[in-house]
């Protein structure tokens, strides 16, 4: 499951199976019922031989010829980000829109939203930041559940 990215569908074939989800999660330190921090759309893809790194080399070019599209009345702009010590490998970027307000009216700042792709052999498990109410989640909160996602395929695959 992948944003957008000016009509490409990087990884779509060589597909052999995929599981979807939204998976809400808080922040460390975040009181015990408030509501989720952040959602990811997560994804989890099995991929015929050969065709999960053919599946991350296609989302690198398909971010590098998508630079900016348009999303509504605004435009949202794509860019790779260094990403190392993931799986097998990874890709991770970013999404960036001008914030918008109840009206659609743009507040100034910005909304940011993280991709990241992991490999694992033939699997490839994408966590796709949404934030919550408007919000965006930092960096480091994406790295530590991309740590947890490799580590559960990893077991799964054993």
């Amino acid at each position: 499951m992948l944003p957008a990215l000016c009509g490409a569908e990087p990884g779509a074939s060589g597909t052999v199976r995929q599981r979807v989800r939204s998976v809400p999660f808080k922040l460390a330190g975040t009181p015990e019922g408030n509501i989720p921090d952040g959602l990811y759309r997560h994804s989890i893809t099995i991929y015929r031989d050969g065709r999960a790194a053919a599946a991350l080399d296609e989302l690198r070019d398909a971010v590098r010829d998508c630079a900016e599209q348009p999303v509504g009345k605004v435009k949202s702009r794509q860019k790779l980000l260094p990403s190392s010590g993931y799986g097998d490998e990874s890709v991770l970027f970013e999404m960036r829109k001008p914030f918008l307000d109840v009206n659609d009216q743009p507040t100034g700042d910005e909304e940011v939203r993280l991709i990241r792709a992991i490999r694992i052999g033939n699997v490839v498990t994408v966590l796709w930041e949404q934030g919550w109410e408007g919000s965006s989640s930092p960096k480091s909160q994406v790295d530590a559940d991309s740590r947890r996602a490799v580590l559960a395929i990893r077991n799964w695959l054993r």
